[in-house]
């Protein structure tokens, strides 16, 4: 359980970095956006709920004992890890720079890595591929929001 809370702990600080690395989402206000388009208020609370349990589900993966899992467990630390990086810089790319098409392609990483943490995190705890999956359907949301900011403005 202590892995978990840690675990939930260091991605959502990081989370909180990217944030403020990022400056102000006001500039999402004046956006076009697409129909689906939450209001921003929405994202904080989401994320921080993915945060919360993609960091515990990383924390659970990491304190695994199976030893026969080894192998998997370090190439999906090791993919969380990668994605994490991707994620963090997304933020800033989006909000503070305005590279809208670089964040976007961070974000296709970001779905890329996260298949391969799901496959790899499956075979030590299942739930933690459940997590990572809905992990996923978020990103993909984000992807289309992102993408449709592109083409829009």
């Amino acid at each position: 359980m202590k892995c978990v809370i840690a675990g939930a702990v260091v991605i959502l600080l990081c989370g909180i970095i990217s944030a403020i690395a990022g400056g102000s989402a006001k500039a999402y206000c004046e956006l076009k956006l697409p129909k689906g388009a939450p209001f921003a208020f929405i994202f904080p609370i989401i994320w921080t709920v993915m945060y919360i349990l993609i960091g515990g589900s990383a924390g659970a993966v990491a304190c695994s004992r199976e030893r026969a899992l080894e192998a998997d467990k370090f190439k999906g630390l090791l993919f969380f890890t990668i994605m994490m990086i991707f994620n963090f810089v997304w933020y800033p790319l989006f909000f503070g720079a305005g590279a809208y098409f670089a964040a976007f392609a961070a974000i296709i990483m970001m779905l890329i890595l996260t298949f391969f943490i799901i496959c790899f995190f499956s075979r030590i705890y299942l739930i933690t591929a459940a997590i990572m999956s809905v992990y996923l359907i978020w990103i993909f949301y984000c992807a289309y929001l992102n993408l449709a900011v592109i083409i829009l403005n």
